[in-house]
């Protein structure tokens, strides 16, 4: 599948005018849970959107995503605050595009909740919504859109919120799984709603042929917490109270074990496979 490069830059529908509205962008904050280093330094620290407006605090060591980023948010100078995993790519014109988002819910909707590049919609089983790049899956993402789509979930690969909502991310939640439906049904518990937003980026991941056994430890917990709203629509798999997704899922995995699908691999040159994808559609 081909990427419009033009679909890349910044959202058609945006009025620029509407930029007179943003005034937390000017500068922003950047926190990332780090576990390697080279990965770090090859993909979310080659980002052509990181530069001297951005502050970035990396955290190491941390027992679980929800403890990482709150120290992280305890350190943000600026109110908007990113959360990216480290393999992901920031494209040149990310924060142009995220600029556009914000100025347009500075309209629409100012007090949002939490902002996301891929994400579902609430009662859609059928596919997530978005527009990204993932090495591990080998494929695009989404389609390109142009206004932001609520949601009800947000892929944890990267994450947006103002550190002045006062969302903070749960340090119960065990590791580093669905902490981003959490957040998301926090805010929606607050009369704040989440967003997907057209900004679009490259997740530089290797595939998996089934969720490790962390996942499912931090399912539970959710489903815990959450009993009275579910079924819960996540970016993997749906929260129940039966638990048969959790069955459907692992039947799945198992079956891959002996008719094992193909799965990509991170890449090592993501600044060139971008400029890949953006040529692809101009040839």
């Amino acid at each position: 599948m081909m990427i419009a490069s033009s679909k890349l830059g910044q959202p058609e529908s945006f009025v620029s005018d509407r930029k007179s509205k943003i005034t937390t962008l000017s500068d922003w904050s950047l926190v990332v849970a780090v576990s390697d280093e080279s990965v770090l330094q090859h993909t979310l620290m080659a980002s052509p959107a990181i530069n001297a407006r951005c502050q970035v605090i990396t955290k190491r060591g941390f027992a679980s995503a929800g403890k990482a980023y709150n120290a992280g948010i305890e350190e943000a100078r600026h109110d908007v605050v990113v959360f990216a995993h480290q393999d992901v790519y920031l494209p040149e014109d990310w924060t142009s595009n995220l600029e556009c988002a914000l100025a347009q819910l500075a309209v629409d909707d100012p007090n949002w909740g939490v902002l996301g590049v891929s994400g579902v919609v609430k009662g859609d089983l059928e596919a997530g919504r978005g527009y990204c790049y993932s090495t591990g899956l080998e494929r695009i993402l989404g389609e390109p859109f142009s206004n932001p789509i609520q949601t009800q979930s947000l892929d944890e690969l990267l994450l947006v919120v103002r550190r002045s909502s006062g969302l903070r991310f749960d340090e119960n939640m065990p590791g580093f799984h669905l902490y981003g439906t959490d957040i998301c049904l926090q805010a929606d518990s607050r009369n704040m709603s989440s967003y997907i937003i057209p900004a679009f980026c490259i997740h530089n991941s290797n595939g998996i042929r089934r969720l490790p056994p962390d996942f499912w430890r931090s399912y539970f917990y959710m489903r815990k917490k959450w009993w009275r709203e579910l079924p819960i629509t996540t970016c993997c798999t749906r929260i129940t109270k039966l638990c048969l997704p959790v069955g459907v899922r692992i039947a799945r995995e198992l079956k891959g074990e002996f008719f094992p699908s193909r799965v990509g691999s991170r890449c090592d040159d993501v600044e060139g496979l971008y400029r890949r994808l953006v040529q692809s559609d101009q040839e």
